[in-house]
């Protein structure tokens, strides 16, 4: 199962400093970079068809934004300061 640090570390890793970026791009490319299991896959509740590791990649994003090493737009765009 994808971690919370290694998401983070692909999107240090993969976010250009200073560039907002939208919430599905980053989807995009955490998809096309991780290496995603059955468990990653797996609905994020009994509710929902969102696989779980799309959740983890939004708390990481939370997460970083309330520490100040991600920006939010307010609308769903992030970048790295």
């Amino acid at each position: 199962m994808l971690r919370l640090p290694e998401i983070w570390k692909i999107l240090q890793t993969h976010l250009r400093r200073n560039h907002w970026v939208s919430l599905e791009e980053i989807y995009n490319f955490v998809e096309r970079v991780a290496h995603l299991d059955d468990e990653d896959i797996e609905p994020q509740s009994p509710k929902s068809d969102i696989p779980k590791w799309k959740r983890n990649v939004r708390n990481v994003l939370q997460c970083r934004k309330k520490t100040g090493e991600i920006e939010w737009s307010g609308d769903a765009r992030y970048k790295l300061p």
